[in-house]
């Protein structure tokens, strides 16, 4: 027998169903934000974007932070890869890139649950002009600040309602880029958040959930491009929507969760959730309460790219921290409701 609506709550956080625009836009659309009217290639998933750039460069060792998903890393450039260390709090530690990088070598940096770039990343790229830097903005909502005169790279899909996309941004003045070379199959890739949209009350969660994990697995390195609903949405939609939302929803986080919180207070720009660091067992016992109540809390990363035995600090955070969603669909009644849970489920 199907739940009645009136008992249903509806499911927060997970994958983002269809983005519907408001009207004209009030300010620059996420696209402008995005690319500043640089040069831009946009392929259908940020991994095949970085993997065309690491091809386009096919002399260089390209240095990835140690605290970074798996899935980055593509067996067509694997052999290449080098690792250095992330700090606490998040920050780069360039040292090792600094000393031993070649030039022409290519340094990712990564701005870490949409935490600005670390004040040494500008230093650290005017001491090393002769190398190229890509910042990874996958869950930045917030524009790059193009401080460092590199590339930069987002992943749409992390932050609102696109199926599918990875844009790469070229830094100023550079000429040519990567650019995909098919087309992705639309329909397969739309499945899930139009089913996810046509359910707000979550009845067929398991249903749209199912289809979304299908899309991930399936999702790999290809020269395939954005589809255009995609890229219509991006263009469509103002970045001032979603962050002041998702600010908001955060500060209302913060004032009742700061004792846990792994990101420091007052964040100039929206964070990808509220982030919490736990000790593993608390973290899981916390996800698995929040997920029996359709609280979808995130994991960033279940598993990271480097050697685990050679970074042994970025492998704990693996185990110990748990994203909270507090994105533009969700209002103070939301917060509250996560956050009341929360302390529930810690105390």
């Amino acid at each position: 027998m199907a739940t009645p609506d009136a008992e249903l709550i509806a499911p927060i956080g997970g994958f983002f169903e269809l983005h519907e625009p408001d009207g004209a836009l009030a300010g620059a659309s996420v696209l402008e934000a995005w690319t500043g009217g640089r040069p831009y290639a946009a392929f259908v998933n940020a991994r095949s974007a970085f993997a065309a750039l690491a091809a386009a460069m096919p002399q260089a060792t390209i240095w990835l932070p140690a605290f970074v998903c798996g899935d980055l890393v593509d067996p067509s450039f694997g052999a290449r890869v080098r690792f250095y260390p992330v700090n606490e709090g998040f920050a780069p530690d360039l040292a090792r890139v600094e000393a031993e990088a070649q030039a022409g070598d290519l340094v990712l940096v990564a701005a870490y649950f949409g935490l600005p770039g670390a004040p040494g990343v500008r230093d650290f790229a005017a001491r090393r002009s002769d190398l190229r830097i890509v910042e990874d903005r996958a869950q930045a909502l917030g524009p790059g600040l193009d401080t460092v005169g590199g590339w930069t790279l987002y992943s749409p899909r992390k932050l609102l309602g696109v199926a599918d996309g990875g844009l790469l941004v070229a830094p100023a003045g550079q000429a040519t880029l990567p650019q995909p070379t098919s087309s992705a199959d639309s329909v397969a890739l739309w499945r899930a958040p139009l089913l996810r949209h046509a359910d707000p009350l979550g009845r067929d969660n398991a249903v749209w959930h199912a289809a979304n994990r299908t899309k991930e697995a399936a999702m790999a390195v290809t020269s395939q491009a954005m589809t255009d609903a995609s890229r219509s949405i991006l263009s469509r939609t103002s970045l001032a929507s979603l962050a002041g939302p998702r600010l908001a929803n955060w500060r209302i986080l913060d004032r009742r969760l700061r004792a846990w919180s792994a990101l420091p207070a007052d964040p100039p720009a929206p964070p990808l959730g509220y982030v919490l660091r736990l000790a593993p067992a608390a973290r899981d016992a916390l996800l698995r309460g929040l997920h029996a109540e359709r609280i979808f809390a995130a994991v960033h990363w279940p598993a990271i790219a480097a050697p685990t035995a050679d970074f042994p600090r970025e492998a704990q955070w693996t185990l110990e921290l748990v994203t909270l969603p507090c994105d533009h669909r969700y209002g103070e009644a939301d917060m509250d409701r996560i956050a009341a849970r929360v302390t529930e489920l810690l105390r």
